[in-house]
């Protein structure tokens, strides 16, 4: 058995620090101030920056792959090497929500009509960069495996998921064809609030494109997602109904929180059936990072409630149990 297999889910879940980021209410109205002191603050707590908005951070999962331990669920799900995985994002601190059950703790905001993006192969080249960087401190450890840890240099698939929402940046489009050009797999998670740059990436498909969805109804999107914008359920909406028209992996994902969204089983098999996805992840929140501020571990479902979750919207729908990872407190179903 693997030695790691009886830890609690919220040790391994992810990457995020156990601490979290509050801004001082004097920084509040200045955005240039607020995100110069969040730059440095979460540099100083593993996130590594690239030119002027975006990040990695080596995910958790990576680094127990390279210790010889277990893998990300994704490699369960979709046979990605979590050991050559990037996370990261190409906005780090902009986002349409400030989801209560989100780890980052970074009182998001939006793009400033005048923000100064930079180019998709500076963005790629620099995240490679500070990947492999990072990660060559293994190979002073005598307790890594060394095979994965050499395959680790060559990274091969980047998560655009690590903080805020990828669409806002402008050239997500040519960011995500940049990604393919080399050989190497992209999975981009949006939370839908910018269909018009879901309608582009149908000519720039991604290998996995997730649409999070935080409830079944407007009400529980407010509760549960802390919207920035006020037409934020159309918007969803809007992107939701595109998926089926992708030829890549779609999935839509259900991060589930006791006393927010986990409720309405039928209401969302109602939406993800319209959606056409191939996949839907349904998963618990983890009480890790800045989540941990509003909310608390027993709001988390366990594994064998999520398990009866995902059943319930299997009755009401075509899709079928098809995997499951119950470290990570996640199941997956495929449309049948």
């Amino acid at each position: 058995m693997n030695k790691r297999s009886n830890e609690s889910p919220c040790d391994t879940c992810n990457s995020i620090p156990e601490g979290f980021v509050d801004v001082p209410k004097t920084l509040e109205s200045n955005i240039d101030e607020r995100l110069a002191f969040m730059r440095e603050k979460t540099t100083k707590i593993g996130y590594r920056f690239v030119g002027r908005h975006s990040a990695i951070k080596v995910c958790n999962w990576t680094k127990e792959t390279i210790r010889g331990h277990d893998t990300c669920y994704k490699k369960t799900f979709y046979n990605i090497d979590s050991n050559r995985c990037i996370q990261m994002t190409p906005v780090m601190f902009f986002c349409t929500f400030n989801c209560r059950f989100c780890w980052r703790n970074f009182n998001y905001t939006l793009p400033r009509s005048h923000e100064d993006w930079d180019d998709p192969k500076t963005v790629l080249d620099g995240i490679i960069h500070e990947q492999v960087k990072f990660l060559q401190g293994f190979f002073g450890s005598a307790t890594v495996d060394k095979e994965k840890l050499a395959e680790a240099m060559t990274p091969r698939h980047v998560a655009i998921s690590l903080s805020g929402e990828p669409c806002l940046y402008p050239h997500l489009p040519a960011f995500i064809d940049e990604i393919k050009s080399r050989g190497m797999t992209a999975f981009l998670v949006t939370n839908g609030t910018v269909p018009a740059m879901t309608e582009k990436l149908l000519d720039h498909q991604p290998t996995n494109m997730y649409l999070s969805l935080y409830g079944t109804t407007p009400e529980m999107y407010q509760r549960t997602a802390v919207p920035l914008i006020p037409d934020f359920w159309d918007r969803v909406m809007t992107s939701l109904a595109m998926l089926g028209k992708f030829d890549c992996n779609t999935v839509v994902r259900l991060t589930l929180t006791k006393g927010l969204n986990f409720t309405d089983p039928e209401g969302y098999a109602r939406l993800v059936e319209q959606s056409g996805a191939k996949f839907v992840e349904v998963k618990s929140y983890m009480a890790v990072g800045g989540s941990r501020k509003s909310l608390q571990y027993t709001d988390m479902p366990l594994h064998e409630e999520i398990r009866a979750f995902a059943e319930q919207i299997a009755a009401n729908s075509s899709y079928r149990i098809a995997k499951e990872k119950k470290i990570s407190r996640v199941v997956l179903l495929e449309r049948t």
